[in-house]
């Protein structure tokens, strides 16, 4: 795993910026909005009216769309998930009920339509596992199962170490998407829900890659991401538990100001150069030496 080292002082400073930035009007880069935040609309026109936050329907449309984010732009998905919900042909695709009628060829077709799968039958099996599992177990409706763990973050969340689930719901419970589904149930769907403090930040490529770009994190690795994630979950876990501010409170706050942080800023970083340093909230804790993360591949020397 190399020589790693959490800075908790940079980090501690890096975090209270972050999120102060992102939850102001100025947001990180200009932005503070995901591509989940965006509701869909009933319908394709302009003005049509956009279906309710936390209604059923929006519960479905965050729940199957984050089971295929993975190896994903997420503006891609998320449009093509609005789109998707939005023209009635393929709408019957986010109601459980209706997805185990159809067969996996009908599946494959209608997610083709606006580009929902990036890889077609992968992706159609695994909205027609998800679905089915819900359908099954669940009566159609993740309230049941939010509800049967007694709205508690930290049980929904060990569900996922049970092989039968994982098996019923897979790539929902893995190790990025899961505990990015219990943020947005919370963020998103305006779920209430305990023990959000000892969920473990979702790691993705923009997870990593802002917590290295920021010094949060030094040293010398060469690996992947599954392979480093822990740590870094570990380090931010660390942090907040010695950041004294009246919001910010658990690590999983930190998702949304570090992936912007990396979105529209980090990415665009060379070895030694950030074209955006000028613009970037935490710039004085930008490091030197070597920072290239990707998919398959990270390379630290800092």
């Amino acid at each position: 795993m190399g020589n790693l080292i959490v800075n908790l002082k940079n980090s501690q400073e890096v975090a209270v910026i972050l999120y102060e930035k992102f939850n102001s009007d100025e947001g990180i880069f200009g932005h503070n909005v995901m591509p989940e935040d965006l509701l869909p609309k009933w319908g394709s026109e302009s003005t049509s009216p956009h279906i309710v936050r936390g209604s059923y329907e929006h519960l479905m449309f965050i729940t199957l769309v984050v089971s295929i984010d993975y190896q994903r732009d997420a503006d891609q998905l998320w449009e093509a998930g609005r789109r998707t919900f939005e023209y009635r042909r393929t709408r019957w695709l986010f109601s459980p009920q209706e997805v185990v009628n159809k067969s996996l060829t009908e599946v494959i077709a209608a997610m083709r339509i606006h580009k929902l799968a990036k890889k077609p039958v992968q992706d159609a099996q695994i909205w027609f596992r998800v679905s089915k599992s819900f359908f099954e177990l669940y009566n159609s409706n993740p309230a049941n199962l939010i509800k049967e763990c007694d709205y508690d973050a930290l049980k929904i969340f060990n569900k996922k170490f049970d092989p039968k689930f994982k098996r019923s719901f897979p790539f929902l419970s893995g190790n990025k998407i899961f505990p990015l589904w219990i943020r947005m149930l919370h963020d998103n769907v305006v779920i209430n829900l305990k023990n959000l403090h000892r969920i473990p930040i979702p790691v993705d490529i923009h997870i990593a890659r802002a917590t290295f770009n920021t010094g949060c994190l030094t040293g010398k690795y060469t690996g992947t991401i599954s392979d480093i994630s822990d740590k870094i979950d570990e380090a931010w876990k660390n942090t907040l538990e010695l950041v004294n501010h009246p919001k910010l409170k658990y690590r999983l706050q930190l998702d949304e100001p570090l992936w912007h942080l990396s979105r529209y800023g980090c990415k665009f970083r060379t070895r030694n150069s950030c074209p955006k340093k000028g613009e970037c909230p935490v710039s004085q804790f930008c490091v030197g030496g070597t920072v290239y993360v990707s998919s398959t591949r990270i390379e630290i020397d800092t």
